[in-house]
Order: C-alpha cells, then structure tokens, then sequence
C-alpha cells in the first residue's frame, strides 16, 4: 500500500511539472470546439467552392479549433474568429506587376459558392473575414444580421453585389465593417439609416458602393463620434440638400471621399471642421477653382492628396 501511495504521488508530481513546464513554453491546454460548433461549420464548408483545397484540414474527427483559419477562445473552445480570407499576389514583397502565374495562382485559391446560414450556430463569433474571395455577385446574406457578436466584418473586394441588407443595422457591437471594391460596382444602398444603429463604429468603409440614391448618407453617418476611420471613393455621392448644423465625428483622423464628382467645394464644407483629421484625400473630383482656404483649419494633417482639382 505505502508503495502504490509512493508511485500516485510521484506520477501527480510528474503531471504538475508537465503542465508548468507546458504553460512556460506557451503551449497551455486549450479547450476543444463543441459538437455543435464543429456541424455548423463542416454545414457552411459544404456550401463553399474551395479549388485548391484550402480547406482541407476541416475534417469531421478533428478538433475544429486546430482548422485552419479558426480560432477559439482558449477557455471556453467556443470558436470566436473565422478568417478566410484570401491573400492577394500584390500583398506579397517579392510579387511583380504582370506575374500572371501568381495572378492565376490567386484567382484560384479565392473561395466561392454559397454560404450557409450554418453560421448562425456560432454564438460567439466576433471576427468574420471572407475578403479577397470571388462569391461571384451573391447578395450579402441578411442573415449575418443576426451574427450579434459580431466585432469585425469584413467582406470587401469578394463580389458580393445587389443591395446591403439594413439587417446589417442589428449589428450593434460592430466596431470595423469592410464593404468597399465589391463586383464592378454593382452593390448599392438606397437608404442608409440602419447605419445609424452601429455606435460603436470605428472604421467604416463603403468605397465602390452606389450611394447615389442615399440622399440621407451624411446624415446618417452625422451620427458616430467613435469613428476614426471613414472610406467613401467613387460612391456617387448626391448632393446634401438640408445644411448640416454641426458635424459629430470629433474622433475622425481618415477620410476619403475621392472619385465622387462633386460639383463645387459647398458640397464638403463640413470636411474643414474635422480638427482631427491626419489624412484627406478628396482627389479626382473635378472642383473647380482655388486650394480651399478651410484646409488650414486642419492643422494635424499629414497626407492630403487634392489631385484634379482645377
């Protein structure tokens, strides 16, 4: 009996210093993902054309958290980041313009197909990236509405088209949203004031997107003193008829608003009391006359691009 007792207390003490030992290399035990978590997402697999199997560690009998581009709350198990996002050749630091090889490589890898509302099974999602894929003019599905832990989004340069579902205005713990360089410009928002809805917005950007019926997109963006950074190029952005009696975004320090055409510099006079503001770019918009005499309000300024101005 003192010899069992011995042999159990030494194989505890052999156990400890294993964990601490593991926990000092930085490899703690994590928590596997729940059953649930796992069918939701070999269900959302199923519906994605992936050509170059990039996908192909999300098997039925592993742990969903080792998969690549999962990742879990190390705690819990419960996944919390989905990033399937696509890396473009131009991201590379040896890539050469004209590479076709690496631009065919990278058409390729970008994911497809269709996704499941599978996803809604990811209670605890807060990072969704599906950027740089090819989902080939598909609607933004109105379900990721209802992903409420959601943080970051990002779906720009991945074709989606057709109209930005205002079921996105559920987001309310949203703090980064991509939708910018979607299929050839053919995504559009007739009514943005669902955007009001997101408070904690700190990055908003919607270059590429038709805003040309949005008569209330200032307005409606008027709204977020936590937004930093603000992308609105070649949105056809109309004219403002009701003036602007004060402007909210007291933490803005990026905007850009270039390729829209604006017709005369009344249509952004609320850019020269942005105090904030370290980069502006209101380049290729066909204004006519002087450098604007409000810019030396903007005294923090350290990129400011006003190319085409005549």
């Amino acid at each position: 009996m003192a010899r069992f007792i011995f042999l159990l207390l030494a194989f505890l003490i052999l156990i400890t210093d294993v964990t601490i030992i593991s926990i000092c290399n930085g490899n703690s035990v994590h928590a596997v993902c729940s059953e649930s978590e796992k069918k939701a997402l070999l269900k959302f697999k199923q519906g994605i054309v992936d050509r170059t199997n990039r996908l192909a560690s999300w098997v039925s009998d592993g742990d969903c958290c080792r998969w690549t581009g999962i990742v879990c709350d190390n705690m819990t198990g419960h996944v919390i980041e989905l990033h399937l996002r696509t890396t473009p050749p131009w991201e590379v630091h040896y890539y050469v313009v004209d590479d076709y090889e690496a631009d065919d490589a990278y058409e390729r890898s970008r994911l497809g197909g269709k996704i499941s509302p599978s996803l809604l099974h990811l209670k605890h999602l807060s990072y969704l990236d599906l950027s740089n894929n090819d989902f080939g003019g598909i609607h933004i599905p109105k379900f990721f509405g209802s992903l409420g832990s959601l943080q970051y989004l990002n779906l720009s340069h991945a074709k989606f088209g057709g109209e930005v579902p205002h079921h996105l205005g559920n987001l309310s713990n949203l703090k980064y949203l991509n939708l910018g360089n979607n299929y050839h410009h053919t995504m559009y928002v007739e009514n943005l004031h669902w955007l009001s809805s997101l408070s904690s917005l700190e990055y908003l950007d919607l270059s590429y997107v038709n805003l040309s019926q949005a008569s209330n997109w200032f307005h409606a963006l008027n709204t977020f003193p936590s937004l930093v950074e603000l992308h609105l190029s070649y949105c056809q952005l109309p004219y403002q008829v009701n003036p602007i009696a004060s402007v909210n975004l007291s933490s803005l320090a990026t905007l850009s608003l270039s390729q829209n055409y604006f017709q005369n510099l009344s249509m952004i006079n609320w850019v020269f009391g942005l105090k904030n503001l370290i980069s502006l770019d209101l380049g290729d918009n066909d204004i006519e006359g002087p450098i604007p005499y409000g810019l030396r309000n903007l005294t923090l300024l350290n990129h400011l691009d006003l190319s085409n101005f005549k």
